[in-house]
């Protein structure tokens, strides 16, 4: 149950669709309850039925938990032997909550947005309220109400905050970190990718390339590198960000940063195996992103990664394949580990063939075999 069956919409959604082929190839059926379908031309796996979000005269609180219960009742009308929950539900017999604790992402949320408007030194939590206060409930449901029978936790990260938070559902905590596709993402002939992409984008063929990758750029702390490259104007480095839906509205940012448009490209879309293939560093400074399957992909395509251990895969950077920030918007720690990872680019001093075999053990079929057990445990 998902309330967009679209796996181009990336995170949970792609994560789901894999899993569902995974199953459909070992001869179970998959079904997804959602509220949108597919777009036209978008592969997406199993059998779709769409769920009509009635009683749009309700609160949007009232309207989340309207929809819920709508489509715990079309999987019950089809006899499904076992539910999967991606959204937040009241009951279902196996939760996937990507977000982690939904509590903490709004707080990241807030406190992200107010770093970039107005950089504070403290951020005053606030009560959730219209339909974030029932997905709240709907988590102290599943968690403290047993209306989950287990919970799958993407990273430790998730599992220790949802233990923390709820500690009545802490026996049903499972942890199945993400896996990564390492055909796709791979770290072979780097140089010809990278005179690839930096001719694509019309961009020089020298300096280091950084990538930075993400749907929400404020939350993955794309404001906090725009700071942090402005104090590196006289290092040889390009940046290529890739995700943004308002692509002019960061290109003007940037400007505003002093960054030098030669410098930097902005594009709403982007191949990712081919740019983390092509790029030197990948910098997410992520305010939160508990599970950080870009910090995977990055890592097998040979990639040095600087993150915050606010993501959920900043265990996997050890110091021979990136840099952990403390703390997000740490604009001083930042500049200091892009100018670490731009020299030792410069130097050619990075082990790309160590950095991709710290992953080399976190396959995707070994995750996804897992996940399917837990699914076969609880259907049975």
């Amino acid at each position: 149950m998902i309330d967009r069956w679209q796996p181009s919409r990336g995170g949970a959604e792609r994560a789901l669709a894999q899993l569902a082929r995974h199953l459909e190839q070992r001869g179970h059926t998959a079904l997804a309850f959602a509220d949108e379908g597919p777009k036209p031309g978008e592969d997406a796996p199993g059998q779709v039925h769409l769920v009509a979000r009635k009683g749009w005269s309700l609160s949007r609180g009232g309207r989340e938990r309207a929809f819920a219960e709508a489509a715990l009742r079309a999987a019950e009308a089809q006899d499904c032997d076992v539910t999967l929950g991606v959204r937040h539900l009241p009951r279902v017999d196996v939760y996937w909550p990507h977000g982690g604790s939904h509590a903490r992402s709004l707080a990241a949320l807030r406190a992200a947005r107010a770093w970039t408007e107005a950089q504070p030194s403290v951020v005053t939590p606030v009560t959730p309220a219209g339909r974030h206060r029932a997905f709240v409930q709907f988590e102290r449901e599943l968690m403290e109400g047993g209306g989950a029978r287990r919970v799958v936790c993407v990273s430790k990260l998730v599992e220790r905050e949802l233990a923390a938070d709820f500690p009545g559902g802490r026996e049903r905590l499972v942890h199945i970190g993400n896996g990564v596709d390492l055909e796709t993402f791979h770290a072979h002939d780097r140089l010809r990718s990278g005179l690839a992409v930096r001719r694509e984008l019309r961009m020089e063929e020298r300096g280091a390339l950084i990538a930075f990758v993400a749907r929400q750029p404020v939350l993955k702390g794309l404001p906090v590198l725009f700071a942090a490259l402005s104090r590196l104007r006289d290092e040889d480095w390009n940046l290529v960000v890739a995700g943004p839906r308002d692509v002019a509205q960061w290109r003007r940012r940037a400007r505003a940063a002093g960054l030098a448009e030669e410098r930097v490209r902005i594009v709403a879309h982007a191949d990712s195996a081919e740019l983390l293939g092509a790029a030197d560093i990948l910098a997410h400074p992520t305010w939160r992103d508990t599970s950080g399957l870009v910090v995977l992909e990055a890592l097998a395509s040979g990639t040095p990664v600087i993150t915050t251990a606010c993501a959920g895969e900043a265990e996997s950077v050890t110091t021979e394949c990136g840099t952990v920030l403390e703390r997000p918007g740490d604009v001083a720690g930042l500049s200091e580990a892009l100018r670490l990872w731009i020299l030792r680019s410069q130097q050619r001093s990075v082990d790309h063939d160590a950095i991709r075999a710290s992953v080399a053990e976190r396959g995707q079929e070994a995750w996804l075999q897992r996940i399917t057990h837990e699914l076969l445990e609880a259907a049975r």
